[in-house]
């Protein structure tokens, strides 16, 4: 008979993609003894892998973060594109903006990284972090609660104990269904094609979404010569063009992608329904989810990662005020000041994602007017210098309970 293994640490977080590594980076940089659960290691990074499909737009404020816990840099030694400026149009409207990164005084507006480099970055720093015990390849089973202790058990009935266990495994979360936490689902009956293209003749210090009845088009630069393009349409479209060979889908990208494109060879493509859900609470009894275990949402601006990081600095900055005042950072106190920050900020996110999507999608008339309007007085400083610094991160929303500021970083007037 086998002899089960019972290890003990401050926290346990389940799930080692971005935010979870992330999370578990920023713990341990104050001591804190983590448990890491993963299933799969993200494996090692070599520069004739093809792209991967899946990307992000990561806003400086993530970027911020990414360098405040030593990963950044393993970023940088790999593959990312900076991008400049952003261009948001209508196709046959009138309404047309660029903005600018030196309109808010920075270098670039942002980073497009594979989410796979992300991953291999985190997971490289934690290789140096002797507080962070990583348990891979294992999985969840169950979890019991019992005198102020989580004990959770994985697939191969080892068992880990902690104060605090995080769920941040995943929109299909094993944490939040042992929890028994419901979640509110909505489908948007679309999907998304997603395509890595060679595009030399394309500009690349510049991302772009143009908007169409059908749903918006978006470029996105991942080298200076490739970019990942995102399609919106009917799922059936979407399934049609998935199953085309790669030499077809490129002539109809370029028939009904802005000329801006030009000509493009597809490396790879994938497709996937479009939804979005919000978990009912993020906490339980010494559990607490983050990213997409607690939320999803539309991809449409590309915000659903960087609201993962920002979850992830709010719920740790959070837990190490605790400690420096003496308190029990697994309190429900320190829980739910978390869960009332950022289930309202990922929430009011949602809604204006939604939005944007449904009123561009929409040929009603006076509405067509009011939003090629409003595009148009964007262009002047006074109000897209506001837009382009909360969409950096630089002046993330605010309730009346102040949202963690990420480290390094202060909250700015203006």
């Amino acid at each position: 008979m086998t002899e089960i293994k019972l290890s003990t640490h401050d926290i346990i977080i389940c799930g080692g993609g971005m935010i979870g590594a992330a999370t578990a980076l920023q713990l341990a940089s104050s001591g804190i003894r983590v448990a890491l659960i993963e299933s799969a290691a993200p494996g090692k990074f070599l520069a004739s892998q093809p792209f991967d499909l899946r990307v992000s737009a990561l806003s400086p404020q993530t970027v911020s973060l990414l360098n405040s816990i030593g990963a950044w840099r393993y970023v940088l030694k790999k593959r990312c594109c900076p991008y400049h400026r952003l261009r948001v149009w209508e196709k046959l409207g009138f309404g047309d903006v660029t903005f600018h990164a030196h309109e808010i005084n920075r270098e670039e507006l942002g980073f497009i990284v594979e989410n796979r480099i992300v991953r291999i970055a985190l997971w490289e720093r934690i290789s140096e972090t002797a507080e962070i015990d990583v348990y891979c390849p294992s999985s969840f089973n169950k979890f019991d609660y019992l005198n102020k202790l989580v004990r959770v058990t994985l697939d191969d009935g080892n068992q880990l104990s902690a104060k605090l266990l995080i769920g941040a495994d995943g929109a299909n979360s094993a944490v939040r269904e042992a929890l028994q936490i419901k979640t509110s689902r909505y489908d948007y009956h679309q999907s998304c094609l997603v395509a890595s293209v060679h595009a030399p003749s394309a500009t690349k210090d510049i991302t772009w979404q143009r908007f169409i009845k059908t749903g918006p088009q978006a470029f996105l630069p991942i080298s200076p010569v490739d970019a990942s393009l995102v399609w919106y349409h009917d799922s059936e479209f979407i399934s049609d063009l998935a199953e085309q060979d790669n030499a077809a889908l490129a002539q109809k990208i370029m028939h009904a992608f802005p000329k801006e494109l030009g000509e493009i060879e597809v490396l790879s493509k994938g497709n996937f329904p479009l939804s979005k859900q919000h978990a009912q609470s993020y906490v339980g009894r010494g559990v607490v989810l983050i990213g997409d275990a607690a939320h999803t949402i539309n991809p449409l601006a590309g915000q659903g990662v960087n609201l993962g990081f920002q979850d992830s600095a709010c719920l740790s900055e959070g837990i190490k005020t605790a400690m420096s005042e003496g308190k029990d950072y697994w309190s429900e106190e320190v829980l739910n000041r978390y869960q009332s920050q950022r289930r309202v900020i990922n929430g009011i996110m949602m809604h204006a994602m939604d939005a944007l999507y449904y009123g561009f999608s929409n040929d009603f008339g006076p509405l067509k007017f009011a939003r090629n309007s409003l595009l148009s007085l964007v262009k002047f400083p006074l109000l897209s210098q506001p837009i382009l610094r909360y969409a950096s991160g630089l002046n993330p929303i605010s309730s009346k309970k102040s949202v963690a500021t990420l480290p390094g970083q202060k909250h700015e007037q203006g």
